[in-house]
């Protein structure tokens, strides 16, 4: 596995059934993102969250930050140092839930772009997409001014997250 450590958190997962409701005990440790998805880590243990059985992700406090990801069976609060990457983590994971409003494929591919994959094979995988629709992505992209010469996201591409924590140029 090849992650990319996001944040340092702190972090409980709660496990429940009909029958039985299990509460793991809050634990301090490290938030990381890789190509698979995002991982917590006490030191010790690894957890896997299964981004794609993702129901739910909500704000449960700014200060301190904290974000509660729905899975089936699995309840996980997260908090962080830093609100702003919470908010930004939680904007980047809500297109797995709902993928239906306008741009949301552009969006995606500006979100992944943010964090620095910017690979067609890659991104094509990730997104469920087929490179050709990739490609035409990153060309709309560049022709709205969402990437400029650079690679990089433009103050007009950040305006796509506008009610949202900034990808590039915010807090951070």
């Amino acid at each position: 596995m090849k992650a990319r450590k996001y944040e340092n958190v702190e972090f409980v997962i709660n496990h429940s059934t009909d029958e039985m409701k299990l509460s793991l005990v809050w634990k301090k440790g490290g938030l990381y993102l890789s190509l698979s998805g995002l991982f917590l880590t006490d030191g010790n243990t690894w957890y896997e969250l299964p981004v794609k059985e993702l129901e739910n992700i909500t704000v449960v406090s700014d200060t301190p930050p904290k974000i509660r990801l729905k899975i089936p069976q699995l309840d996980i609060m997260i908090s962080g140092e830093r609100a702003e990457k919470l908010l930004a983590l939680r904007h980047f994971l809500l297109p797995y839930i709902s993928g239906d409003e306008p741009d949301s494929e552009l969006k995606a591919l500006l979100r992944f772009w943010g964090i620095g994959i910017k690979d067609a094979p890659i991104l094509s995988k990730l997104l469920k997409i087929d490179e050709e629709t990739i490609e035409k992505l990153i060309t709309e992209s560049k022709d709205r001014g969402y990437i400029d010469g650079n690679g990089e996201i433009t103050p007009a591409g950040n305006r796509m997250f506008s009610d949202e924590v900034n990808m590039v140029g915010g807090e951070g």
